[in-house]
């Protein structure tokens, strides 16, 4: 009877523990977005203070964001270079990613040690010639030239390759038995069980492309062509000691990801309850 006692207030115990865990978590994660949303509505003189939230809520620092010149273009330019990049590089990594994992060819070692070894190359070092090609190939102020640096990944191949060679290699047998092409099987089949890994290489590739800024910041010379990462910070407002207003952008500029990794969390956990 003493030891079921014992048992039973260990198990509070730890129950206990890992709420307070998964609370103080939370808060941790949710600080950020908090102070973000709460200094949208910040005056001048509040950024001078220490302070949680506004004085006086001053709403009219979204109408400001929501009139700059360009907002909505910016807006769309970083929205849709981050999904056609998305989209791209993620189709990229799982081609690669089966091509290595099914295939056998001449040469697949070479040219997979080859691509492994991008990772140990810094950005940094092929950044201005990555700028001349795109100069010369007359991409400058497109999305193309944006997107250009963001089409592949052998960290996310590799990663796609882990959950490609988790799938028995029965499955593929059988369907080539039954008469299924590569790429039908690829479609029907092996795509959805490896459904939550391509889905946060997807997700990665969106977040990642959407905060990219020093290469937009290269290859577009227009306003209009600027990504709303540039164009936050080449609206004035820490000169003036107006940050109220780039706050706000900043807001609208996160919430439809928001929206979007909230959609994908929910798409995550039901692939992996119906696996």
């Amino acid at each position: 009877m003493g030891k079921t006692v014992q048992r039973t207030a260990y198990d509070s115990f730890r129950h206990v523990t890992r709420i307070i865990l998964l609370v103080l978590m939370s808060v941790i994660v949710a600080f950020p977005l908090f102070y973000m949303f709460s200094s949208s509505l910040f005056s001048a003189s509040d950024f001078n203070n220490l302070r949680l939230f506004p004085a006086s809520p001053v709403w009219e620092n979204y109408t400001r964001a929501l009139n700059q010149k360009f907002f909505w273009r910016n807006m769309l330019n970083s929205v849709g270079t981050s999904i056609l990049a998305s989209v791209l590089r993620t189709a990229i990594a799982v081609l690669a990613a089966f091509a290595f994992t099914y295939f056998k060819f001449r040469g697949k070692n070479l040219i997979f040690t080859a691509l492994v070894l991008t990772l140990f190359i810094p950005q940094e070092a092929v950044l201005y010639q990555n700028y001349r090609t795109i100069a010369k190939l007359g991409l400058l102020d497109t999305w193309a030239g944006i997107i250009s640096t963001s089409l592949f990944s052998a960290a996310q191949m590799l990663l796609l390759m882990g959950s490609f060679k988790a799938q028995s290699k029965e499955i593929y047998d059988a369907a080539r038995i039954d008469g299924a092409t590569d790429l039908r099987y690829l479609t029907g089949i092996l795509i959805p069980l490896s459904g939550p890994a391509i889905l946060t290489v997807a997700i990665q590739t969106l977040i990642v492309t959407f905060n990219s800024y020093l290469w937009p910041l290269l290859v577009t010379n227009r306003s209009s062509s600027r990504t709303i990462q540039i164009a936050m910070t080449m609206l004035g407002y820490a000169e003036s000691g107006q940050l109220g207003p780039q706050m706000a952008t900043l807001v609208i500029a996160t919430a439809p990801f928001l929206v979007i990794l909230a959609l994908a969390k929910k798409k995550i956990e039901t692939t992996l309850t119906r696996r």
